[in-house]
């Protein structure tokens, strides 16, 4: 599960890093944020009708293209890579539309009873970094569209294990454009998804449960 992450970074900032244009940069700013939650607005990494990169902003919670209603109720923020393929709401993004999602780190709570203790995970190598994840248009309007997109999750393997049973799917750079790639089968290139080898995390403030709270101070160590 992912159901809070971090990006920390300018826009130009993840263009410059993801080799990508950013669609409309002229309507739509990015502030950094250290604790976004579903239904935020943030940038995605996807191919336009042109076929290149383009950074575009969308709605963390995918809304299927075929519903008639707008969004409402829980938003599908994350989606399971083991069952995408299959499922009504995924199939035909899991096909067609494949999105890198830019990212910092995210947050995990260990615990069974609250409250439950939050932890921020990150690659060791800081800096920015993706998620796999998967998008869709969803017509408002005439003329108006809306974006969004979700976190594909797999089964959590190694020292992550313990602080969640899911984790968010990650891909080797030298993946990224595969993913993105309509013509190649997803399934060639999820098979190189990363384990956990790579990952570090360290216990943080409780304040990171309120999803009203920002500031970097929110993914600092707590000190025992």
């Amino acid at each position: 599960m992912c159901g809070r992450y971090v990006l920390c970074a300018g826009l130009s900032e993840v263009a410059e890093f993801l080799s990508s244009g950013i669609a409309h940069p002229d309507l739509w700013t990015w502030e950094p944020n250290w604790n976004l939650a579903p239904s935020i607005i943030a940038p995605v990494l996807a191919l336009n009708g042109l076929g290149e990169r383009s950074i575009v902003p969308m709605r963390w919670g995918l809304h299927p293209h075929w519903r008639n209603e707008p969004p409402t109720g829980k938003p599908l923020f994350n989606a399971r890579v083991e069952t995408a393929s299959k499922k009504a709401s995924f199939r035909t993004t899991w096909i067609r539309r494949r999105a890198l999602i830019p990212m910092n780190g995210w947050y995990e709570w260990e615990g069974v009873t609250s409250p439950k203790t939050p932890y921020f995970i990150h690659p060791e190598q800081n800096g920015i970094s993706t998620f796999a994840g998967l998008w869709d248009q969803w017509h408002v309007d005439e003329g108006v569209t809306l974006l969004s997109f979700t976190i594909l999750t797999t089964h959590a393997v190694g020292k992550i294990k313990h602080l969640h049973h899911r984790m968010p799917v990650r891909l080797p750079p030298d993946q990224w454009q595969n993913w993105l790639n309509p013509d190649i089968k997803p399934e060639h290139t999820i098979a190189h998804m990363l384990t956990s080898n790579d990952l570090v995390f360290h216990e943080v403030s409780r304040a990171v449960s309120s999803g009203r709270a920002n500031g970097a101070h929110l993914i600092l160590k707590t000190v025992a």
